[in-house]
C-alpha cells in the first residue's frame, strides 16, 4: 500500500527498490513487504510442516534455469544469480564493474546478492518483475500482482533444506492472521495509514513433485478520518521445498483474494520448468 502524506493523501511518488540492490526494481515502498508491523500479535501455535517429497534429482542448476521471465510481469524483469567467488563467472563481473565505475574514489565491487539473508544458503538466485514500465504511475491492484518474485536457494543437503522450510512455514510473526495495523509516521514527511487485514490464511497446496505452503491477506488503509485511502490489494507468499533446493514465490498487489492462487500458479510454473531441465 502506498504511503500517504500527513493531509492523509495517498503519496505515489514515493518509490524504492524492494529487492536488494543487485536485483533493484523500482516500486512502492511496501509492495512487496505489506503493510508495516503493528502491535505483536498472538502468537500461532507451530503446526508440524509436510516432509519434503521424497522425489530426488532435483538440482540448483535445474532450478536457476527454471527461472524464466514468464514467471513474472513483464512491464521490468530482473534476474539475479549468486556467482562462485573466485569463478571466471565472479572474475569477469568483477572486472566490468571496476571498468564501469565511474565514482572517485571507485567503490570496491561486489558479487550479486539475491533473495533473503536470512535464509542460510550456499547461494540463491531469484527473478522479479513489475506489472508496470520505468516511469509509468503504480495503481493496484493488478490481476496477476503488480509485482511478482520467485528466489531459489540451495542448502547444504535436503535435511538442511528441509528444517529451513519447517522454519519459513510456522509464520512465528503472525503474518497470515486478520489483525488492525495502526498507522505509523515513517518519519520522512510519509504516514503509513491504518491497515486492515482480513482474508489471512495458511494453506498447504499441492505443487506436483514438491512440498509447498502459501500465507496470503488482504490489507486496506484509512486515513485518520477514517476515508479508504486506497483500493483493496491482496499479498501472498508461498514457500516450496525439494531435495536441496528452497523455493520462494511473492505476489504483491493483487485483487483481493487472489494473490494465494496467483502464487501456486507460478510454483506450478515454475516446478513443470524444474521438471523440463532435468
Amino acid at each position: 500500500m502506498p504511503p500517504v502524506r500527513h493531509d492523509g493523501r495517498v503519496r505515489r511518488d514515493v518509490v524504492r527498490p524492494p529487492w536488494g540492490a543487485a536485483c533493484a526494481l523500482v516500486a512502492s515502498a511496501l509492495l512487496l513487504t505489506g503493510c508495516t508491523s503493528g502491535p505483536e500479535p498472538v502468537q500461532p501455535v507451530p503446526t508440524a510442516a509436510p516432509a519434503p517429497s521424497a522425489t530426488g534429482g532435483t538440482t540448483f542448476t535445474q532450478a536457476v534455469a527454471a527461472l524464466t521471465p514468464d514467471l513474472v510481469p513483464a512491464g521490468q524483469v530482473t534476474p539475479c544469480e549468486e556467482l562462485e567467488p573466485g569463478s571466471p563467472e565472479a572474475r569477469e563481473h568483477l572486472e566490468r564493474a571496476t571498468a564501469a565505475a565511474t565514482a572517485e574514489p571507485a567503490p570496491t565491487p561486489t558479487l550479486p546478492s539475491c533473495g533473503l539473508a536470512a535464509v542460510e544458503a550456499l547461494r540463491a538466485a531469484s527473478i522479479a518483475g513489475l506489472a508496470f514500465a520505468a516511469g509509468v504511475e503504480l495503481e493496484l491492484p493488478v490481476a496477476g500482482g503488480a509485482a511478482r518474485a520467485v528466489e531459489v536457494y540451495q542448502l547444504q543437503d535436503a535435511a538442511a533444506a528441509a528444517v529451513s522450510y519447517a522454519e519459513q512455514v510456522t509464520d512465528e510473526e503472525g503474518w497470515a492472521q486478520d489483525q488492525e495495523v495502526p498507522a505509523q509516521d515513517l518519519g520522512d514527511g510519509t504516514v503509513q495509514p491504518r491497515t486492515v487485514v482480513s482474508g489471512a490464511r495458511t494453506e498447504v497446496v499441492e505443487v506436483p513433485g514438491w512440498t509447498a505452503t502459501v500465507f496470503a491477506r488482504d490489507e486496506v488503509s484509512y486515513a485518520s478520518d477514517g476515508e479508504q485511502v486506497a483500493d483493496p490489494v491482496s499479498y501472498a507468499y508461498l514457500w516450496a521445498v525439494r531435495d536441496d533446493v528452497l523455493v520462494r514465490v511473492h505476489v504483491a498487489g493483487d485483487v483481493p483474494g487472489a494473490a494465494a492462487a496467483t502464487a501456486v500458479e507460478t510454483a506450478r510454473t515454475f516446478a513443470a520448468g524444474v521438471a523440463a531441465a532435468g
